[in-house]
């Protein structure tokens, strides 16, 4: 074996290991590099020619020819360092930081991909699958929501409904309605700690109502509802207490109604938010979203330890407040193992057209105010649908109000609402997102006008708004 050539074909690596790694911006020094590189390669061959001729170089040839490579491989070096010394470590800082910035981006991004890919598949078979089949809702609201009654066995009827019949329920199933969501407020049926035990009148009244809509066909939600307005505090004072209550509850009711399949679900919480603070409608603290994630996950895990049906069943989480906004949606935590979780806002979008807040009420459905409903989409988009969590929004709804023609005849704004009502089930179908709208039973009287059915007459008082509903979902289901 020849020992000269390693030694030269040292020398030409090296000479082109260094015109490798030379900045771009060192043009003189290269072509001095590539001058050099093309010598040592001319005396590299003659030396190869010469030892092919000679055969075994002497011993003094050798150490002559390795003299000469490590001195050409130094003079190369020093001449890279002082031709281009400063520009490779302008290049060499510039580029380590764009390196490390690429490579957090890129870790996030398959950090983010791994996880749309880990909650999409799953979750596009289950909860998805129901919520593709609930077509549009309607909320049995101001019933078994409703509390302050001096003896709370008379709850259902104190905030002015009649008591819920079958009959009721059914008239709402054949206008087309696919959802009922039944909010109850358990506090004032629900003992002391430890065992907080529900009155178990209550409980069966409610499991009754629940069982006219389920016993047809219907999808049912069932909720706890005001309980804000009495233990349900998600901050951190208190918070221990809080969440052993909240699990006390839906265990009971993962027991009561273990055997009912999959058109029962439950939603764990109702605008979980500090009453009365500064933050209540826009999104809550950190520590107030931190404690509903907490509370969220008590409920999770709670019901899925109670057996039955309850392994499998549709879960609701909520964001803090069930507000649509950046901080709410982006910091929520949704268990990423469970194929069968979907999120619930609420979006009475936008306020000032969907309420009425006296002189700031807007009557008139505008395209700007469409964009401020596109706005919210768009966020439900980038912080859930993106990620394949499947979303329901779980109360929206526009009160009944009068606008003005140009000649100041004053008229229902029905036309108006059925064009905001158009525009937002498109969007919502366009995501895969049933609606349901809520219905406290007002339609003529004091208070926020959401009635379009008459419970006592069993007709419906916004027979338009009504038939949009359904035709609605209809139209989206088809397309």
């Amino acid at each position: 074996m020849r020992k000269g050539l390693p030694i030269i074909a040292a020398a030409l690596a090296a000479a082109v290991f260094l015109m490798s790694c030379a900045p771009s911006g060192a043009s003189d020094g290269l072509a001095e590099r590539q001058e050099t590189a093309q010598e040592t390669e001319k005396e590299a061959a003659r030396e190869t020619e010469k030892e092919n001729r000679q055969g075994t170089a002497a011993e003094a040839e050798r150490e002559d020819l390795q003299e000469t490579a490590w001195e050409t491989e130094k003079g190369n070096r020093q001449e890279t360092a002082q031709d281009a010394d400063e520009d490779r470590q302008e290049s060499a800082a510039g580029t380590a930081e764009e390196l490390h910035e690429t490579a957090q981006e890129s870790e996030r991004e398959a950090s983010g991909a791994a996880e749309q890919e880990k909650s999409t598949t799953p979750r596009a078979k289950n909860a998805a699958r129901l919520l593709a089949d609930m077509g549009v809702g309607w909320n049995l609201g101001n019933t078994f929501d409703a509390h302050g009654a001096p003896d709370p066995a008379a709850d259902e009827t104190y905030w002015g409904n009649p008591a819920t019949t079958k009959e009721m329920i059914d008239a709402v199933r054949l206008q087309g309605f696919r959802t009922l969501r039944l909010p109850v407020t358990w506090s004032e049926h629900v003992g002391g700690a430890p065992d907080h035990a529900i009155d178990r009148d209550w409980l069966e009244r409610v499991a009754e109502v629940v069982d006219y809509a389920y016993g047809e066909g219907m999808y049912v939600i069932l909720d706890t509802h005001h309980e804000p307005d009495y233990w349900l505090k998600p901050q951190k004072d208190g918070l221990e207490k809080t969440e052993e209550e909240l699990c006390a509850v839906w265990r009971q009711l993962a027991e009561r109604f273990a055997d009912h399949g999959e058109r029962l679900l439950f939603e764990g919480m109702n605008e979980p938010r500090v009453k009365g603070s500064p933050e209540e409608w826009s999104g809550g603290t950190q520590e107030g979203r931190e404690a509903v994630n907490r509370l969220n996950a008590a409920f999770v895990r709670t019901v899925r330890a109670c057996g039955g049906n309850n392994a499998s069943r549709c879960l609701i989480l909520c964001p803090y407040g069930n507000s649509v906004t950046a901080q709410t949606l982006g910091e929520l935590e949704i268990p990423a193992d469970d194929e069968n979780i979907a999120v619930a806002v609420h979006m009475y979008t936008p306020y000032f057209f969907a309420f009425d807040p006296g002189q700031d009420s807007v009557s008139e459905w505008t395209p700007a105010l469409k964009g401020e409903l596109s706005a919210n989409m768009k966020l439900l988009d980038r912080y859930l649908i993106d990620r394949g969590v499947p979303v329901i929004i779980t109360e929206f709804g526009a009160v009944r109000k009068t606008c003005r023609d140009a000649d100041g005849t004053e008229r229902e704004n029905t036309d108006q609402v059925l064009a905001w009502l158009a525009d937002y089930m498109e969007m919502a179908g366009q995501r895969g997102i049933p609606c349901i709208w809520w219905d406290n039973g007002i339609y003529d009287a004091d208070g926020e006008k959401f009635g379009i059915f008459d419970r006592r007459s069993l007709t419906w008082y916004a027979p338009k708004i009504a038939d949009a509903l359904v035709e609605n979902a209809a139209k989206l289901t088809a397309d």
